[in-house]
């Protein structure tokens, strides 16, 4: 199974969002799931928005919209 960060921020053009996505986030290594935690996030998402780090096609990144953990799973399957 594997686990992602997906993170969405507003930019400066109204009504238009930036998403950005991580992949193979931490995990808990008995549950062997996501083990990242909502404060760690915001800290993160702060800190993007905060350094002006990234540049989009809708102009700077000014503010948190959300967040989520996605998982996956997939099966392979045998072709005769």
């Amino acid at each position: 199974m594997g686990h992602k960060l997906v993170m969405r921020f507003t930019t400066e053009e109204d009504g238009k969002y930036f998403s950005m996505s991580i992949d193979n986030i931490k995990i808990d290594e008995i549950t062997g799931q996501p083990s990242v935690t909502e404060a760690e996030v915001n800290t993160l998402m702060d800190l993007i928005v905060q350094k002006k780090i990234f540049a989009t096609s809708y102009g700077a990144i000014v503010g948190k919209k959300d967040a989520k953990v996605v998982s996956t799973t997939s099966q392979e399957f045998t072709i005769a």
